[in-house]
C-alpha cells in the first residue's frame, strides 16, 4: 500500500510469517556479529551487520520493492519497467534499548527500507499512556519528516511500529525513531537501494 502524507510516498505493507521467521532467526543469529553503528546515525549501542542467506533475503524482499517502484511509475500514468539494483553493504539490524534512539537523518542510497522485526507490546502500552496529556506521545515511534507545516499537511508522519511490518521510502526523506523507557529490546532492520536501473 502506498501512502501519502506530504510529497514522497512510503510504502508500507505487513510481510509474510515466513519471511518474519527468517528475519527472527537472523536477529538471533547478528546479535554479536560485526559492529556498525559508527556508520550509522542511531543512538543504539548494539547496530550489527545481519547475519543471512542473501538469496533468500532478495527472494522475499524483491517483491516488495519492484510494487513500490512500479506503483510509482502507474502514479505518473508511465508503464512500470523491469529493474535491477544493490543493497549496497546491508542490511543491518539494530537492537534498540531503553532511553536510546535515531536522531532525524537521512540514508545513502535511492531508497531506503525499515522491517519491524520484534516490537514488544510495552511500547505500545507506554506510548498508550500519554495519549490525553500531550496531542504529540511518541515513544518508540517512527517519524517521516518533509517541508513543513502547510494547509492540509503537517509535514511529518508518525508510525506506531508492529511485528512485521515494512516500510520503503526514498533515501533522502528525513525520519527519526523516538526513545521509550520500557526495559525490553525493540528489533529493527534497515538497508538501502543502490544503482537501481530500469530496464
Amino acid at each position: 500500500m502506498l501512502i501519502n502524507p506530504f510529497g514522497p510516498l512510503i510504502y508500507s505493507s505487513d510481510i509474510s510469517e515466513d519471511f518474519l521467521l527468517f528475519l527472527k532467526r537472523s536477529a538471533l543469529d547478528s546479535v554479536n556479529g560485526e559492529m556498525v553503528g559508527y556508520d550509522l546515525a542511531g543512538n543504539i549501542s548494539n547496530q550489527r551487520n545481519a547475519v543471512l542467506d542473501p538469496n533468500i533475503f532478495i527472494r522475499h524482499i524483491a517483491p516488495h520493492i519492484e510494487e513500490y517502484v512500479d506503483d510509482n511509475f502507474k502514479r505518473s500514468g508511465d508503464q512500470p519497467k523491469p529493474i535491477s539494483y544493490n543493497l549496497g553493504n546491508g542490511p543491518w539490524i539494530n537492537y534498540q534499548k531503553k532511553n536510546e534512539f535515531n536522531p532525524i537523518h537521512v540514508h545513502d542510497g535511492v531508497l531506503s527500507v525499515v522491517i519491524f522485526i520484534e516490537i514488544p507490546e510495552e511500547i505500545e502500552k507506554e506510548h498508550l499512556l500519554w495519549e490525553g496529556k500531550t496531542n504529540c506521545p511518541s515513544h518508540g515511534m517512527l517519524e517521516f519528516v518533509y517541508g513543513s507545516r502547510t494547509f492540509m499537511s503537517n509535514g511529518s508522519y508518525k508510525v506506531t511500529p508492529k511485528t512485521g511490518q515494512m516500510y520503503i521510502f526514498p533515501a533522502d526523506l528525513k525520519h527519526c525513531v523516538y526513545p521509550f523507557t520500557s526495559d525490553v529490546t525493540r528489533i529493527t532492520m534497515s538497508f538501502n537501494i543502490f544503482d537501481l536501473q530500469f530496464h
